[in-house]
């Protein structure tokens, strides 16, 4: 076991070495919190870089040759230790006030984010899967252990921040904005010419990781939001929609059963979700960006290509096929990034898969590892 500290005020970090997890460290430092874990897997020079600048207790590593390389440059800081692969959900289970999730992967942050449920107080969760993965269980265990969940994602941060202080329900209706990334404007037919590897990675708004950058442009990311949504706000899958809003300020909206409509606006800046989990209820000044145009906002019109991709989240959810659905998208954008299929087959693929797979029962965390491994078997030797 760890150590655990009673100094309040304590965060971990999981995936610091991602997009998110720097900006992250980033808050907790101007936030004042005491960091107590990182982790990361496949940029052991970041992961060194921000051990020595931060001063973690703990460092976790999930790769066994930079495991290598990161425990071999920490070794004369005696203060710090450094953390297998296989102990990464033991450092979830840490008690700090605020655990941020920000693992990248189909399923490598599953395991830590069930693990620091009644460690934690809160779970920052910026990580996709564990939700969608996780589903109702996910939410369940987390109200029976005690530990809060607050979304790091902009468009679910804006829903909660709609939501706050109302009553649940009369909430009628939740709006989650998508930019439409690099494609917006194209037709299905023009796609496979224009969306190159280095074309579907230029996001025009957000500066993200590869994979969900990739997602942004097929509109996957937007059809795993939906799920979450419903999950995080336990509301009819049914009642959520999407709109097309290029300049991505209006991040999310909610329509209550009167007829009033709550949006939140903030200029496409993570620092800003990331710092209202972290101190909510409280806010920081912040470093983050700041509204400079509230004159250009429009909405569009779907093209049929990204409502049809929007809508496997739907079919996914109902069907409760929603871990097939992750890790379906997960085979065909490495596939993509390989350069073995085009922009287009990734939707092909992902339909073909959730076709092909049987309907998921979760009733605890053993059944989710069991269709994981199952599904991540079935999966490949279809594509094969």
């Amino acid at each position: 076991m760890f150590l655990k500290n009673d100094r309040m005020k304590t965060c971990s970090i999981f995936g610091s070495t991602g997009t998110i997890g720097r900006k992250a460290l980033e808050v907790a430092k101007d936030s004042d919190f005491n960091i107590l874990a990182i982790t990361g897997r496949s940029k052991a020079d970041i992961l060194i870089e921000q051990a020595l600048k931060y001063r973690p207790k703990y460092v976790g590593i999930s790769h066994e040759e930079n495991y290598s390389i990161v425990r071999e440059a920490l070794f004369g800081e005696k203060q710090i230790e450094v953390v297998p692969e296989d102990e990464i959900d033991e450092l979830a289970r840490l008690d700090v006030d605020c655990c941020v999730m920000a693992v990248s992967g189909t399923t490598t942050g599953v395991g830590p984010t069930f693990a620091c449920l009644g460690h934690a107080k809160r779970l920052a969760i910026a990580s996709k899967e564990p939700i969608i993965i996780g589903g109702k269980l996910l939410m369940a265990m987390a109200e029976r252990n005690g530990t809060e969940i607050i979304p790091i994602d902009s468009e679910h941060s804006a829903i909660f921040q709609c939501v706050v202080g109302e009553d649940r329900r009369s909430v009628e209706r939740l709006i989650l904005t998508a930019s439409g990334g690099p494609f917006l404007d194209f037709e299905e037919s023009e796609l496979d010419a224009v969306a190159t590897i280095e074309a579907t990675l230029n996001h025009p708004k957000w500066k993200m990781g590869t994979k969900i950058s990739v997602d942004s442009a097929t509109m996957l990311n937007k059809a795993f939001e939906i799920i979450e949504a419903a999950i995080l706000f336990d509301i009819d899958i049914s009642k959520i929609t999407a709109i097309m809003h290029p300049e991505a300020v209006i991040h999310g909206l909610v329509e209550f059963s009167d007829g009033n409509v709550k949006a939140l606006i903030s200029p496409p800046d993570m620092t800003l979700p990331i710092s209202y989990a972290m101190n909510y209820p409280g806010r920081i000044n912040s470093c983050g960006a700041r509204m400079v145009n509230l004159r250009d906002m429009h909405f569009v019109e779907q093209k049929d290509w990204q409502r049809r991709n929007i809508g496997l989240g739907y079919r996914a959810f109902c069907e409760n096929k929603s871990i097939a659905l992750t890790m379906a998208d997960s085979i065909a954008v490495s596939r993509f990034l390989d350069g073995k299929i085009g922009f287009t087959q990734i939707y092909e693929i992902i339909d073909e898969i959730l076709n092909q797979s049987p309907t998921e029962e979760i009733k605890s965390y053993d059944d989710i590892r069991s269709i994981i491994e199952e599904s991540a078997y079935d999966q490949k030797k279809r594509i094969e």
